[in-house]
């Protein structure tokens, strides 16, 4: 075992296995966490209870600036009751739907409450196999561990299609991961392409100062975010909706899609006059067609056409397959002591959820500690 103390939020390793090999500035614990998001904060809390020396890698300069980046207005669609992380309550009203401030605050408070050892700005650049487990070089140094949970979630880079590249370039454009609030687009006349949750919620949002165009594709359900008097994850919660096991179920096959949570989009145009329109299917210029006939001019365009996951800095093997995605069993990957966290629906709905990510945090770690507790590492 190794018996790392922690200073000033970075480890230093000592009574090394491997014969005193280590360079100069690489760091050794028991076990890495890349990413503090809630899956990371979740995994570093059970880390702790379990006393396993462990560092967080966050690449924030603050623990939860994800969350602050994001557009101003977003609430989450779980009430406070629903999105703490283990050990500590959301603050406030428990029935109130928190905002991404909020939610950041709370991140940061969780990491300071619980003395989780988190490290700032050091972004994981590459992650590969070293005797005795794994070394991950990040922009802070260079770190070594016996078991490695990667939490950076799946959704990484923002995606927007190649005809984004056909349009004029007095066209204002964004992405939604840039969108912050309404001031942002000057233009009158905007166009927002993607009708998932972001999309609709920014077309709302915007509909009070713009003329909003709506671009749908794939129609998703939609349940509103209370029902019946009750919270949605109320009921998911109760009917064990959100921690059931997706693989081999018939939830598997049926509750793997998106829904749209909230205003409805026949509701946006009815309440806030945003112009529905069908797929984007061409851009010539400041033209855009739809799939149904249309076409637009619009001013400012927001592309709120979701993200895409990037574990290409992972040279593990057998840990992602040929096309990039990892390769898991409940986040256990096949190469020893390597683990994913916090992705979409890793295990249940609940997977990527604030409030319902200890169940595959706890997992985790209880995997990760018995194989501390008599499994080889790494040879």
């Amino acid at each position: 075992m190794l018996g790392p103390e922690h200073f000033d939020g970075e480890a230093v390793g000592q009574g090394d296995q491997r014969g005193g090999d280590l360079r100069a500035g690489e760091r050794e614990l028991q076990a890495l966490v890349a990413g503090d998001g809630q899956a990371g904060l979740a995994a570093a809390y059970y880390l702790s209870r379990a006393k396993v020396p462990h560092l967080v890698l966050d690449a924030e300069r603050r623990v939860g600036d994800a969350w602050r980046r994001r557009w101003d207005s977003l609430e989450l669609f779980s009430a406070a009751r629903y999105s703490a992380l283990p050990g500590l309550p959301f603050p406030g009203d428990p029935e109130h739907f928190p905002g991404k401030d909020e939610v950041a605050d709370y991140l940061e408070g969780y990491a300071r409450t619980f003395q989780l050892p988190v490290t700032l700005n050091a972004r994981v650049r590459s992650l590969r196999v070293v005797a005795g487990g794994y070394r991950l070089d990040t922009d802070a140094g260079a770190y070594l561990g016996g078991q490695v949970i990667v939490a950076t979630a799946a959704y990484q880079h923002p995606v927007v299609p190649r005809l984004a590249a056909k349009l004029s370039g007095d066209v204002v454009q964004l992405h939604s991961a840039a969108c912050r609030n309404p001031q942002q687009l000057a233009s009158d006349q905007v166009l927002v392409v993607g009708s998932a949750n972001s999309g609709a919620q920014i077309a709302e949002d915007l509909a009070a100062s713009h003329r909003v165009h709506l671009s749908r594709g794939q129609r998703l359900p939609r349940l509103p975010r209370r029902l019946l008097g009750k919270s949605l994850h109320w009921w998911g919660d109760h009917l064990g909706l959100l921690t059931a096991p997706l693989e081999g179920s018939w939830r598997g096959h049926t509750q793997r899609g998106d829904l749209l949570i909230g205003t409805s989009l026949g509701q946006l145009a009815r309440r806030h006059g945003v112009r529905l329109l069908g797929r984007t299917v061409d851009v010539q210029g400041r033209t855009v067609r739809f799939q149904d006939g249309p076409t637009l001019r619009p001013e400012a365009v927001v592309w709120a056409t979701g993200f895409r996951p990037d574990y290409a800095w992972i040279r593990v093997p057998d840990a992602v397959d040929e096309r990039g995605a990892p390769v898991h069993r409940r986040g256990v990957t096949p190469a020893p002591g390597l683990y994913f966290l916090g992705m979409h629906n890793q295990y249940s709905r609940g997977s990527s959820l604030i409030g319902f990510v200890r169940h595959d945090a706890s997992f985790i770690v209880d995997r990760s500690c018995q194989r501390l507790a008599g499994r080889p590492r790494h040879s």
